[in-house]
């Protein structure tokens, strides 16, 4: 690729190239991995003809935002949720240009991300047949560049086999 440095081939170590999946189901993770955008641009797509209607409910929705952004707390919350969708984005990614996927090119599902205040965030990733959390700790130094990390681990979970917990720290 052109904006690939000389000699990078994105796929470090022992892992193989593997090529991306193309499909019904690659377009269905696709929309599944950008839902909450999704979700957040049809809420104010179906918001705007109705403010528009009725002005005064403007007020009313802009109030509680108004008040929520002039609270410390409530700014804190926020920067840490759109922290957290970031870091998720930036390990998606790294997971398309690396070989952190299945053999048929299938990314591991990030089942839920977790943001703490003390700027800890915890993923919870749903490893597909082929991966374990070995091929997570190969590429721990790459995740904790794309995920703008000062430090990475990678643990299973406490209860289920096939879900590891990927923390990362600002």
């Amino acid at each position: 690729m052109a904006s690939e440095p000389l000699g990078w081939s994105g796929h470090p170590r022992r892992h193989s190239r593997i090529p991306r999946t193309a499909g019904p189901l690659a377009w269905l993770g696709r929309i599944i991995r950008w839902r909450v955008e999704l979700a957040a641009g049809s809420a104010v797509t179906a918001a705007v003809p109705v403010l528009a209607e009725r002005p005064v409910w403007l007020a009313a929705y802009l109030l509680p935002l108004v008040a929520g952004v002039g609270y410390a707390p409530a700014r804190r919350m926020a920067a840490d949720q759109l922290h957290a969708l970031v870091v998720r984005h930036r390990f998606q990614g790294l997971c398309l240009r690396t070989s952190l996927r299945t053999p048929q090119g299938r990314l591991p599902l990030v089942a839920g991300t977790v943001p703490y205040g003390d700027g800890r965030v915890e993923m919870y990733l749903w490893c597909r047949s082929g991966m374990s959390p070995e091929l997570f700790e190969d590429y721990l130094p790459e995740i904790r560049v794309a995920c703008f990390a000062t430090g990475a681990a990678v643990r299973p979970h406490h209860r289920w086999g096939h879900i590891v917990v990927l923390e990362l720290r600002r």
